[in-house]
């Protein structure tokens, strides 16, 4: 199947998984704001991506500089990079990121952060191995195409410092425990730690939404980890589950699953 939402997609995979279907690959092909875009006052990507280094305290390069509309910088010193809508920010966007910041119009950066909207789901991975202090990865609210719909309204945004840019969310874990189980098999425990999201700030969410996530985030977070799934034979680029199961399905409960 193919769908744009992702409530829609998950519901499809809770729909499979109560249907006991055999093992299912989920692909994600980086378009979730491509609709928004399509709507909204902009038509070309450059335009929208100068108005992002605006709204995140950045000047463009000017229009004579043949740089790209989407690259602009801080009197500080950082270099900022948007990437498009249309695409998954990940490790080619990153490694590109960084030969901005060593070389860009000549010049040697000291930093440069990049502004993405969606994002590879191994990403948290990708920055760890990369290993580089020199960069930074922050999200684009997710609304922003939807609040962006005239171009007038940008600039009202700017002076108004409300757009907040947010850090990526991200799940640790405690050592994996694992131990012979029998016969050369092994029993492997995975115990989550922490789960750290979008800040709410940056979320489409009215303030009482906002306080009672707030809450959570402050209680429990890993309550708010919705699905789950176990690909006991990842290879390290494709990731397929064999094993799945979401919040609120006891059909699981008391089943050890069989990997």
């Amino acid at each position: 199947m193919c769908e744009l939402g992702k409530p829609a997609c998950m519901i499809t995979r809770k729909r499979l998984i109560d249907q006991d279907a055999a093992p299912f690959l989920y692909q994600s092909i980086g378009d979730y704001q491509k609709e928004q875009f399509e709507k909204s006052s902009f038509r070309r990507i450059g335009e929208l991506a100068e108005v992002v280094l605006k709204l995140y305290g950045a000047v463009p390069f000017p229009a004579d500089s043949e740089a790209p509309r989407n690259v602009g910088f801080k009197k500080s010193g950082e270099l900022i990079y948007v990437d498009s809508p249309s695409k998954m920010t990940g490790h080619s966007t990153l490694k590109k990121a960084q030969s901005y910041r060593n070389s860009f119009m000549g010049k040697e950066y000291g930093k440069i952060t990049v502004l993405g909207w969606n994002f590879v789901p191994e990403i948290g991975e990708i920055i760890s191995n990369l290993n580089d202090p020199k960069i930074d990865v922050l999200v684009i609210p997710p609304d922003l195409l939807d609040i962006l719909k005239t171009k007038a309204k940008y600039k009202k945004l700017v002076e108004s410092d409300k757009i907040k840019f947010s850090s990526l969310q991200y799940l640790t874990i405690k050592p994996v425990k694992m131990e012979e189980y029998y016969n050369a098999h092994y029993k492997i425990t995975v115990e989550l730690e922490n789960y750290i999201i979008l800040s709410p700030e940056a979320l489409p969410l009215d303030s009482k939404n906002k306080q009672k996530l707030e809450e959570v985030i402050a209680e429990d977070p890993l309550t708010l980890i919705e699905y789950r799934s176990v690909d006991p034979d990842y290879d390290g680029e494709v990731f397929r589950s064999k094993w799945q199961d979401y919040r609120q399905n006891v059909a699981n409960d008391k089943i050890l699953s069989k990997l």
